[in-house]
């Protein structure tokens, strides 16, 4: 990813206007009502309907809506809770839908890396505490990307609490992840912060999500873009630094330790993948279903899609988790 990076931050500045929005626009959401999530037009429709926890380390934003089984979902890098504003609508309908920026994304406080702890295990101790404030005991996880990282974390921490996951072109392991390597220092400084520059953010996440797979049929649209540019400009380069950073053998050694743990999970486990994912690859999927002795019939890949499901086809993964969790 860093050549990508740079590729883009030496390319013309013009760029940042041509595939994202990149100024504030006024919400078209008429009225939002408490008990339900209205599909947003604009982002600014979206942040209406979070509500902030006081979590270690700074406020949280999530969303909390409809009745019935809960079921938690947990964004990746570099997104929000904005990327899932397709298919809570359905799955709220039958489910308590628990959507949550993680520090440092999204609609949440952004403190520096020097002042709080970026880590999963940290990251997953704030969403436990959200929702053991919402009086959520039981729930199933959704992941994607990073988010598996946190998931795992809370997997390992309350095993009795977690019913059931879903899991979607995820971080696993270290096979089948074709992972930046990004040292600390003053160049992945700088890379970072491109992400969250006005002048640069819009062309950046563009690029980015273009090349995992966003593009043609998928390709967003400027109000969608907008609802990824937005938070990172408002600081998101330190929650960043801290992830790129740490994808190194320590992490993949933790990982393999918390896989000794996974086949004594008892919950179900559904598995959709993008076969055209060319980072986070099918080559993630064996390991899961050996270390959860997964049904084949519980594993959907799919061989147009890339990395953002939840964006391509939101209608297939909303079916396919109803299905799973009646």
């Amino acid at each position: 990813m860093k050549h990508v990076l740079i590729g883009v931050i030496t390319t013309s500045l013009a760029l940042a206007w041509g595939g994202c929005a990149t100024k504030d626009a006024p919400t078209e959401l008429a009225a939002v009502m408490a008990d339900r999530y209205v599909a947003p037009v604009k982002y600014a429709d979206h942040r209406a309907q979070q509500k902030l926890f006081e979590a270690e380390g700074g406020n949280i934003a999530f969303t909390d809506h409809g009745t019935g089984p809960a079921i938690v979902l947990l964004h990746g890098v570099p997104t929000s809770s904005w990327m899932y504003r397709k298919i809570i609508p359905t799955l709220q309908q039958n489910m308590r839908v628990i959507t949550v920026d993680q520090l440092g994304y999204g609609s949440s406080q952004k403190p520096s890396r020097d002042d709080v702890d970026y880590t999963p295990a940290a990251q997953a101790r704030r969403i436990e505490a959200l929702l053991a404030a919402r009086g959520v005991t039981e729930y199933s996880i959704l992941m994607h990307d990073m988010g598996g990282l946190t998931a795992w974390e809370m997997l390992a921490a309350k095993p009795e609490a977690v019913q059931n996951l879903v899991v979607l072109n995820t971080i696993v392991g270290e096979t089948g992840f074709k992972h930046p390597n990004m040292e600390a220092g003053f160049i992945t400084t700088q890379l970072m912060k491109a992400y969250t520059s006005s002048l640069t953010s819009a062309a950046i996440l563009d690029k980015t999500f273009g090349d995992l797979g966003l593009k043609g049929e998928y390709k967003l649209s400027e109000d969608e873009c907008y609802g990824y540019v937005r938070p990172m400009r408002e600081g998101a380069d330190d929650a960043l630094y801290s992830f790129f950073t740490t994808v190194n053998d320590d992490l993949f050694a933790a990982l393999e330790t918390k896989q000794q743990g996974w086949p004594n999970f008892k919950g179900r486990v559904l598995v959709m993948w993008g076969a055209k994912d060319e980072t986070l690859t099918v080559g993630q999927i064996p390991t899961l279903q050996a270390a959860f002795n997964i049904p084949d019939q519980n594993i959907h890949i799919y061989e147009n899609n890339a990395h953002f499901l939840a964006e391509e086809i939101p209608n297939e993964i909303v079916q396919n988790v109803s299905d799973f969790m009646r």
